[in-house]
């Protein structure tokens, strides 16, 4: 059993999720009960996101216990199923985060049961861009990793960017709009031995949010500022 409350009630709304597909109502009268379960499956969902994940597991107990006692009257007829876990990687930078970071890692969230996230090194950093981060590594990661939608956060290696990648063994790699080729992705771990790992990107830019922009509006707008 896994200590964590937030970890148990993510894969227990993960599996009640694939059951309810397997769902068949044999007892038309008992609809607005199935809905009343269906709505506890909501709270769950509700309360996992705001971190009360005690509530959230006896929210979904009594979703699973209506739907059981259904089953056992023979009005609904319903399979419960352990879903398989689908885990999905993310890199970056996340130098000073912004909304558009937070609704890229939600994103990425929702493309699986796990994510897990790869905070880029400081020497990776400083030879993409040419100048330090704001935050260094450690403090990057510390703030990528209290981020709810992140289920782990790690430095990256210094060496190989795909290191992660094959260490961690994902079934997704999400990718934000204006980061590498996805094509360039797919041919890399083809040779790696990795075939069956879907890249997925986001089709659009959110908002006009990016750390660099960001940067030079404190610059214009602070620096100046004699205190």
């Amino acid at each position: 059993m896994d200590k964590d409350p937030c970890e148990r009630l993510s894969k227990y709304i993960l599996n009640f999720k694939s059951s309810i597909k397997t769902l068949k109502i044999v007892d038309s009268s008992v609809s607005r009960v199935v809905s009343l379960a269906v709505d506890y499956l909501k709270d769950s969902q509700y309360y996992l996101e705001k971190g009360d994940c005690i509530t959230g597991l006896v929210t979904i107990s009594y979703a699973e216990g209506l739907l059981d006692a259904l089953r056992n009257l023979n009005a609904i007829e319903i399979q419960w199923e352990k879903a398989q876990e689908n885990t999905v990687f993310a890199a970056g930078s996340f130098d000073i985060i912004h909304p558009g970071h937070i609704e890229f890692l939600k994103w990425a969230s929702s493309l699986g049961s796990k994510l897990f996230v790869v905070v880029s090194r400081d020497t990776n950093y400083r030879y993409f861009k040419g100048y330090d981060p704001v935050f260094n590594e450690a403090e990057r990661l510390k703030i990528v990793e209290s981020i709810k939608y992140v289920y782990r956060a790690f430095l990256g290696s210094e060496k190989d960017i795909f290191e992660s990648i094959v260490n961690i063994k994902p079934s997704i790699i999400a990718l934000g709009y204006d980061q590498i080729s996805s094509d360039y992705i797919v041919n890399e771990l083809r040779v790696r031995g990795l075939h069956n790992v879907k890249v997925l990107k986001m089709d659009s830019r959110i908002g006009d949010y990016s750390s660099t922009s960001i940067k030079s509006r404190i610059c214009r707008d602070w620096c100046k500022i004699v205190y």
